[in-house]
């Protein structure tokens, strides 16, 4: 048999094998937080030992204290949590079942103050192993949302006045990685960031090749007809109610950042808007509304013609068990909107019996932001409404319900607060990796000079240095034509639909 040929037969049966082996697999998964105050860990290593593994398996916490060990073959399991200034704990005798999700959530006490009281913690610290996700195993180096698995929001209780069902525009769960995207060659392992090495699959010939699946190929796992890879702009005489997930996970933004830093130019389809916005604090700016601090405002849109950037932060003020948030925009004001991020979402059920739905809790200290584009109709008091929906231990189901008044909507980028600004610009990056049709006429030099100007405190911040490094790196990689051109010329742009490419 011919060596080409022979490589081609080994890559079909490969495929064709991936998704068997993969429902077998199960996944740990968990938040990390302080013992005495309950905060969020970040940069726990969190290691997984097995007989059933050839070698331990790593994971990092993100700033809300969230990691995540997927991939994992069935077996007993030890978990080793380690972070420097605190106390290492390990966990024995874990089984992890074919298919199942096993949470473990971990306290780390500090290492200079070993007797400090504990604080009320109401998560346990390993939940049931629970069924495989929507049925679907999980994929190799991909990060699932941990959020609900099949997220159709509930009707809000009766709290006056009575507000309108809670929908959601998804199932909960997104995939951050494409069905499959191999990389072929005898080089291609001094590019692969470490966190990929373990996902190697040697061929016959002695090359390597690295092949990163989503094991779902239902139609969860696309993006829309027209939506050109990123979500649909909505008109809100068809849909005025939109809902965004407070479980997001920031892996995706630390993939991404691993392979600009390698002089590679990430794949446009494993970036994930939300993932980008949410690895950056914005600080504690906002009112404050029940348990939770509100911080809301908006700008012209730099890139979209016509459009208003308008920045939601949800902050928790203590631990809830579940959180849910919906946003109602104003017909008379709003005339369309579109979320950025969460793609590969699908409409939902109407409702969902509470005790059936698995929980998005929200720590105390911990933040979700989302980024809207919303073309207004005219002046208005108002142009919508944001409703959180939440449960407190023991107490039932509560509402928070807040007005978003025009007045949050600034002249320009530079009035705006820079916790606006750069979560504008960390959305709008991620916007340009995907090589969205919104971030056409807002080139790579733009987007850098917002970088510059996000203002102070933000701008020295390492962590926003760090951003606008990436952003001029992508600019040097980044030599993809305008897709979208032949179909759309820039200078007759459509900023209101985008076109099919039928790619």
């Amino acid at each position: 048999m011919k060596p080409a040929l022979f490589k081609a037969l080994c890559g079909v049966l490969l495929l064709l094998s991936a998704p068997a082996l993969a429902q077998q697999s199960g996944t740990f998964q968990g938040t990390v937080v302080a013992r005495v105050d309950l905060r969020p860990l970040a940069d726990v290593r969190v290691t997984a030992s097995s007989p059933a593994l050839k070698t331990e398996q790593v994971a990092v916490t993100d700033a809300q204290g969230n990691y995540r060990l997927p991939q994992l073959p069935p077996g007993v399991y030890t978990l080793r949590f380690e972070k420097e200034a605190f106390l290492s704990v390990t966990r024995k005798d874990l089984p992890l079942k074919p298919g199942g999700t096993v949470r473990v959530n971990m306290e780390l006490t500090s290492a200079a103050h070993p007797d400090e009281p504990r604080a009320l913690n109401p998560f346990p610290s390993i939940a049931r192993a629970d069924p495989p996700i929507l049925q679907a195993p999980d994929r190799s180096i991909s990060v699932e949302r941990p959020v609900n698995s099949q997220d159709p929001a509930r009707a809000f209780q009766s709290v006056a006045p009575l507000a309108p069902p809670l929908r959601t525009e998804a199932e909960g769960v997104a995939r951050y990685l494409p069905p499959a995207i191999p990389y072929v060659g005898a080089g291609a392992r001094e590019e692969t960031p470490a966190w990929a090495m373990q996902h190697l699959t040697p061929l016959p010939d002695g090359a390597t090749q690295y092949l990163y699946r989503d094991s779902d190929d239902s139609a969860r796992s696309r993006s829309s007809p027209g939506s050109n890879g990123v979500n649909p702009t909505i008109d809100t005489e068809e849909d005025r109610f939109s809902v965004f997930f407070v479980g997001v996970d920031t892996s995706p933004y630390a993939v991404s950042r691993d392979y600009l830093q390698r002089d590679v130019l990430p794949d446009e389809r494993t970036v994930w808007a939300e993932a980008f916005i949410n690895a950056f604090d914005y600080g504690n700016a906002g009112d404050v509304n029940g348990p939770f601090v509100i911080d809301t405002e908006g700008f012209p849109s730099p890139g979209r013609k016509g459009y208003h950037v308008v920045r939601i932060t949800l902050k928790a003020l203590e631990t809830l068990p579940d959180v849910d948030v919906q946003v109602e925009f104003d017909r008379q004001a709003v005339a369309r909107y579109r979320l950025v991020g969460y793609e590969r979402a699908v409409p939902a059920p109407e409702s969902l019996d509470e005790d059936d739905e698995p929980k998005t809790p929200l720590a105390a200290g911990q933040a979700v932001t989302a980024i809207y584009e919303v073309k207004l109709r005219g002046p208005a008091i108002a142009f919508g409404t944001l409703r959180v929906h939440y449960d407190v231990t023991g107490g039932g189901w509560r509402r928070v319900q807040k007005l978003l008044p025009s007045s949050l909507l600034r002249a320009s980028y530079a009035r705006a607060a820079p916790a606006t600004r750069l979560a504008y610009v960390a959305s709008a990056f991620a916007e340009k990796l995907r090589g969205s049709y919104w971030t056409r006429t807002l080139d790579w030099a733009r987007l850098s000079a917002l970088c510059d100007d996000v203002g102070e405190p933000l701008h020295g911040r390492p962590d926003v240095v760090e951003l606008g490094a990436l952003i001029r790196k992508a600019q040097a990689l980044d030599k993809r034509k305008d897709r979208f051109e032949r179909v759309a010329p820039l200078n007759t742009m459509d900023f209101d639909r985008a076109p099919d490419t039928g790619d």
